[in-house]
């Protein structure tokens, strides 16, 4: 049974299979590969052929040309403007500016203002150093003056002011509190207490 079956559907399609395999390499053979070749012979003749030719006798002769044009008009011009005229002109104002300008304040430099600023220096430290030992010796000088007038003035007004309040003026002081300021202050309080005992007796009210 099973062979049977298989036999009906496997035998049409490898017959099918067989006839398509069959017909297709008689297409490629006599068909598709004779078409490819001709097409590439024809590709050849008309694109690849005239594309050679152009490039070996049109673009490789005007390329030849125009780098000939280039060169004869632009490079080498170029290239004997800066070997002849750029050159020697840039070395002759480079010794013009060596000789006028760069020598002489080289010059300048090392036998003048070297010396004249290592003489400048040398002068402004000893200055410096002068001043400031003028400045601690004035510092000193001021602080003896200070102390000498603090001794006269201590002297001449503080001791004998301090000898004045000690001597004359702390007895008056005491002696006035006692004997005038005190007895003042008493009659005062007398009078302020007589003051509101009249006020009260007159207004019978605070005074």
């Amino acid at each position: 049974m099973a062979r049977g079956i298989a036999l009906v559907i496997v035998v049409p399609l490898r017959l099918v299979w067989d006839a398509v395999a069959y017909c297709l390499r008689h297409l490629w053979r006599w068909v598709l590969a004779p078409v490819g070749r001709a097409l590439g012979r024809l590709i050849d003749v008309l694109i690849l052929t005239p594309l050679g030719w152009l490039w070996r006798w049109v673009v490789v002769p005007v390329a030849k040309a125009l780098w000939w044009l280039v060169d004869t008009l632009l490079l080498t011009p170029l290239g004997w403007l800066w070997r002849w005229v750029v050159v020697p002109v840039a070395r002759a104002l480079w010794w013009v500016v060596d000789l006028v300008v760069l020598t002489p304040l080289g010059w300048l430099w090392r036998y003048v203002l070297a010396p004249v600023g290592r003489v400048l220096g040398a002068g402004l430290r000893i200055v410096g150093a002068a001043l400031a030992r003028a400045w601690r010796i004035a510092g000193e000088v001021s602080r003896a003056v200070g102390r000498a007038v603090s001794w006269v003035l201590w002297h001449a007004v503080g001791r004998p002011l301090a000898w004045t309040y000690r001597v004359v003026l702390t007895p008056v002081g005491h002696w006035l509190r006692t004997y005038a300021l005190h007895p003042a202050a008493e009659v005062a309080r007398a009078v302020r207490t007589a003051t509101r005992e009249v006020w009260r007796a007159l207004f019978g009210g605070p005074a």
